[in-house]
């Protein structure tokens, strides 16, 4: 099969712009979850310590606002 071209021999300038935010916005979507749990895990650790440790407010509304920023 020695097409010349291959799969972008039919696509203009405006379908190679648009599979590009599409490849990106894929790209995005995949890295939320894992980045979600990454900021909620470091949070939990946080909580983690028994009564002799305790997370200050400023501490969980910073995390919460970067979490709520993401979606």
């Amino acid at each position: 099969m020695g097409s010349k071209g291959g799969i972008f021999r039919y696509a203009d300038g405006v379908d190679k712009f648009l599979l590009l935010f599409g490849t990106l916005g894929c790209i995005g979507g995949g890295l939320q979850t894992p980045m979600t749990m990454l900021v909620l895990g470091s949070l939990i650790n946080d909580y983690e310590g028994g009564s002799e440790h305790s997370v200050p407010d400023q501490v969980i509304d910073k995390k919460m606002i970067f979490v709520s920023s993401q979606q």
